[in-house]
């Protein structure tokens, strides 16, 4: 077995090196031309960065593993599914204001979707949204496992189980469409990809060859497609619409703009946006990381990793932690980092300073690679809710610190991976 996995056991990280790489290349040489005056030490302190993460991960996967299949995950996916689905009619009022039965309302124009998400969230008129919050937190552990858990034991779920995975992702796209954003979307790609990743690498482990012949090889590729692509088109289309079509483009009031022809056709018009705002999504973080890798350290002490941590405390003590934030700093700068994202560093270094995030990032690297083996090798269920969260980290790496700008996604996290250190202490958890 252990041999069977050692074909394997790197392609996480060369997927996720692989991207990351394609997204500094396209900050660098793709359609936008960035200000940047300190692109040297900027490209050394991202390969540096990758580089720890890629020995981190070596160091995970080499050393000896533990774990076992988690034999309440039924209860887990259960409430996640019924949590989903009944927190969706609080959640769609609370946050825009509608009731989820008024979809159809806002999917003609998802950029009005949007902004009406934002004017009710200025206006927070029932003044609930804290309390809807803690409530969400609460059971987002329940929530985030019912997809992974309905990939990984697709063969043992019931019929009831099935109507309430419906439910759930129908609650999901729901709530993503009342709003008009992407995250939930962009989430569920993510999810469905790598726990299938965890599932065709447990079967090529388990039987020394790849599990599948080519007629399911097929069909599974062409739902992964499918959901790619819906998610894809969704996502260009609600950019058009928040920014009144595909004419031209610009980043942050103009720091960058992209440059059209006038006798361009419909169709190129098109295709080019759709490039470009892709390229905008997966590369302007690393201009707010440019800034704030000039600026002066000041710690914001533990509390500036968290967008959600670090607002809590302005809005209920003061607004010195902020002040002391690489945001802020970005921010005065003229890159607005409410609108605008830094990638993961500088949330990061907010608390440690620059010069300490390869040390953190081999730290990290080891969490991900340990927690493959553990999800692939030892079939630890556990092990791949926390193996599908670092993976989503790596995903928005060149945007923010996802894992904790929300309260429901650090709590989240923060129970299945301490669950994870005493499953695999332990050897594993029973009901």
């Amino acid at each position: 077995m252990q041999i069977n996995f050692e074909r394997i056991q790197y392609l996480p990280l060369i997927c996720g090196l692989g991207y990351l790489f394609l997204t500094v290349a396209l900050f660098f040489e793709g359609v936008f031309d960035w200000p940047v005056d300190n692109g040297s030490v900027l490209l050394v302190f991202l390969i540096v960065s990758f580089f720890a993460i890629g020995l981190g991960f070596f160091i995970g996967v080499v050393k000896k593993g533990s774990g076992r299949e988690l034999s309440s995950w039924r209860t887990f996916y259960r409430v996640g599914a019924i949590a989903s689905i009944v927190l969706v009619f609080p959640a769609t009022w609370v946050y825009t204001g509608k009731w989820p039965w008024e979809i159809f309302s806002v999917l003609k124009n998802q950029g009005l979707a949007y902004e009406d998400m934002l004017v009710a969230l200025e206006a927070d008129e029932s003044g609930i949204r804290g309390y809807l919050a803690i409530v969400k937190a609460i059971f987002a552990p329940f929530v985030f496992c019912v997809i992974p858990f309905a990939i990984l034991k697709w063969k043992e779920l019931q019929k009831l189980d099935v109507l309430l995975l419906i439910t759930h992702i129908g609650a999901i796209l729901v709530f993503s469409l009342m709003r008009g954003t992407d995250r939930e979307t962009g989430d569920l790609l993510v999810y469905v990809m790598m726990a299938s990743i965890v599932v065709v690498a447990r079967l090529a482990v388990k039987y020394g060859r790849f599990p599948f012949k080519i007629s399911r090889v097929v069909a599974i590729l062409f739902l992964l497609s499918a959901v790619f692509i819906f998610t894809l088109t969704l996502f260009i289309e609600r950019k058009e619409s928040r920014m009144g079509g595909a004419e031209s483009f610009c980043i942050a009031k103009g720091v960058v703009c992209s440059e059209r022809d006038a006798r361009e056709t419909e169709l190129f018009k098109g295709s080019a946006f759709a490039f470009e705002m892709l390229t905008a999504y997966v590369s302007q973080g690393y201009y707010g990381l440019s800034l704030a890798l000039k600026e002066d350290f000041t710690s914001t002490y533990g509390l500036g990793h968290s967008s959600f941590i670090m607002s809590a405390y302005t809005k209920y003590f003061d607004d010195s932690i902020y002040k002391r934030s690489y945001l802020y700093k970005v921010s005065q700068a003229g890159w607005n980092d409410k609108a605008q994202w830094s990638s993961m560093f500088p949330w990061i270094a907010n608390d440690v300073g620059f010069p300490s995030i390869p040390v953190l990032m081999v730290v990290f690297g080891f969490f991900w690679g340990s927690s493959w083996k553990s999800a692939v090798v030892y079939n630890s269920d556990v092990g791949t809710l926390v193996f599908l969260f670092l993976s989503l980290a790596v995903f928005y790496m060149p945007a923010n610190n996802q894992l904790t700008q929300a309260l429901d996604s650090y709590y989240a996290f923060l129970f299945w991976f301490f669950i994870w250190l005493f499953t695999s202490k332990n050897k594993g958890i029973e009901n």
